[in-house]
């Protein structure tokens, strides 16, 4: 028989993070093509705007939580 293990809540934190960037992530991309096909110039380059100033930090905030996540999951084993 298999024994449940259970995570710990750093870990559950770093997916749901991940996985709600991942989802802002995509929902930026779809507004971009969105608003260039309709043609909406302030739209867009506000989509840029957002992605060079935020999502690269975020990302690697995202990564670190991810990386520390990791780290003590496998010393707690």
């Amino acid at each position: 028989m298999r024994q449940q293990h259970s995570h710990s809540w750093l870990l559950k934190l770093a997916t749901k993070t991940l996985k709600y960037f991942l989802l802002g992530l995509a929902s930026c991309t779809v507004t971009y093509v969105v608003s260039t096909v309709l043609g909406l110039g302030v739209l867009s380059s506000l989509m840029i705007l957002l992605l060079e100033k935020f999502a690269l930090r975020a990302l690697v905030l995202v990564f670190c939580l991810g990386a520390i996540a990791v780290i003590t999951e496998s010393l707690r084993s």
